[in-house]
C-alpha cells in the first residue's frame, strides 16, 4: 500500500520520508535516514538546520575536504557549491530562511543517477562537523562526546 501511495505522489517536488512509511525507506539499499531528512524523487536530500548559513556553509567545505571532494567555484555564489567525487558531481544549494535557520539541498549524480547513498553520508559528515561545534551541538539537540582518552580517569 505504502508503494502505491508513493508511486501515485510522483508529481510532489517533495515527500517527507514519514509519510510514505518505513518499508519505502528501508528497501533504500539499507541506508538508515535522519528524522528530518527529506529526499525528491529526483534523489535530493533536504535537510534544515537551526544554524546560521556560514556556519553551514563552513561545516559543508570541512566535511568535503575530509570526504576528499573536491569543491569548484559555482559561478561566485557562495551559496552554490559543486564538487567532483570520483565520477559523480556533488551540488549543494544553501538557502537562509532567517538569521539561524537555514536549508541544505544536497545531491550526488553518478552519470545520469543520483547517488542517494553517498548524499545520506556526506549530509551525516556535515551535521557531525556542526555538532562538534559545542554552540551548536545545542541547537542540534546534541551533546558533544567528552574525548575520553583525555579523562582524568584514564592517566
Amino acid at each position: 500500500m505504502t508503494i502505491v501511495v508513493a508511486l501515485c505522489l510522483h508529481g510532489c517536488a517533495a515527500l517527507p520520508l514519514a509519510a510514505v512509511g518505513g518499508s519505502v525507506v528501508a528497501s533504500g539499499a539499507g541506508a538508515m535516514v535522519k528524522t528530518g531528512t527529506e529526499y525528491t524523487f529526483s534523489g535530493t536530500a533536504r535537510r534544515t538546520f537551526t544554524v546560521p548559513i556560514n556556519a553551514v556553509r563552513a561545516a559543508v567545505l570541512q566535511a568535503f575536504d575530509v570526504a576528499g571532494v573536491e569543491v569548484q567555484p559555482e559561478d561566485g555564489d557562495p551559496d552554490h557549491l559543486v564538487g567532483k567525487l570520483s565520477h559523480r558531481t556533488v551540488k549543494v544549494e544553501l538557502k537562509e530562511l532567517s538569521h539561524s535557520l537555514t536549508v541544505m539541498s544536497l545531491s550526488v549524480k553518478q552519470t545520469i543517477l543520483k547517488d542517494r547513498a553517498t548524499a545520506s553520508e556526506l549530509l551525516e559528515q556535515i551535521e557531525q562537523v556542526l555538532a562538534e561545534n559545542p554552540s551548536f551541538a545545542r541547537r542540534l539537540h546534541r551533546v558533544p562526546t567528552p574525548d575520553l582518552a583525555a579523562s582524568p580517569a584514564n592517566h
